[in-house]
């Protein structure tokens, strides 16, 4: 994350130069300021985002939708999906000089992953990327900015809150509800949300049997039962203790 922030904190001062809007000085307090805040998706600017140059807003974009790390609370698609990608991507060019058979793993921080776990790295990516092009298409239909309203669906689908002035009371209704819907998906997870609608999930799953305590292997008091069944079902004397030398049922020394 830090190296992120580092590497986007660059490209933003860069950007930021050679738009030639901003002063020195400004750049190199703005720049690692708006780059932590649109990584970590906090949401804080020191400075109009409206005001700033394309390059600038699109590095942002870049940054708020890859978003913090598995675990945190921040938005976007995390920084460990966006690793599983690049090792996929990796692994495809690798492939084609290795033979049919080999067998390569795909690693991430020296970590063999499963398919289960490259499947919905895959997942959620291609959601967040379908969720943000489909909310984006409103905004263009209705003649705004085309940067300006990319800018503002990946704000509200990364959960981050900076915006670059399309957002206000004058917006429509419909607009405002797709922003809504996407902060609300980027806040439960674009595929928690979507489980909703999946009626399967709607019916309670049956309750599993907890397990037997240890020495048991059934429901209470049917051990000592089935110790009942069989002292009932044993001879009369079969358990009596016998004494060295001495065959059970003989007769004993007379008086």
């Amino acid at each position: 994350l830090v190296v992120l922030c580092a590497a986007v904190a660059c490209l933003l001062a860069l950007t930021m130069g050679v738009s030639g809007r901003h002063a020195l000085g400004d750049i190199a307090a703005d720049a690692p300021f708006l780059a932590v805040s649109a990584q970590t998706t906090t949401g804080f600017s020191t400075v109009p985002v409206e005001g700033l140059d394309p390059a600038s807003k699109l590095v942002l974009i870049l940054a708020m939708a890859v978003g913090g790390d598995m675990g945190s609370t921040a938005g976007g698609i995390k920084i460990f999906r966006l690793l599983v990608i690049l090792k996929m991507v990796q692994h495809l060019f690798a492939r084609t000089a290795l033979p049919r058979h080999a067998v390569v793993d795909v690693r991430v921080a020296g970590r063999a992953l499963e398919s289960p776990e490259i499947a919905l790295a895959l997942v959620m990516v291609s959601l967040f990327a379908a969720v943000a092009v489909l909310s984006w298409l409103p905004f263009l239909i209705a003649g705004y900015d085309p940067l300006d309203a990319l800018f503002e669906v990946v704000s509200a689908l990364g959960t981050v809150g900076l915006s670059s002035g399309v957002s206000g009371p004058e917006l429509p209704p419909l607009l405002k509800g797709v922003l809504c819907l996407d902060m609300l998906a980027g806040r439960l997870d674009i595929l928690a949300f979507l489980v909703l609608f999946f009626p399967p999930t709607w019916r309670a799953r049956p309750a599993a049997p907890l397990p037997a305590p240890p020495g048991r292997h059934g429901p209470p008091g049917r051990d000592a039962a089935a110790s009942r069944e069989v002292a009932s079902a044993r001879p009369r004397g079969a358990g009596a203790a016998t004494r060295p030398g001495r065959t059970p049922g003989a007769p004993g020394p007379a008086a």
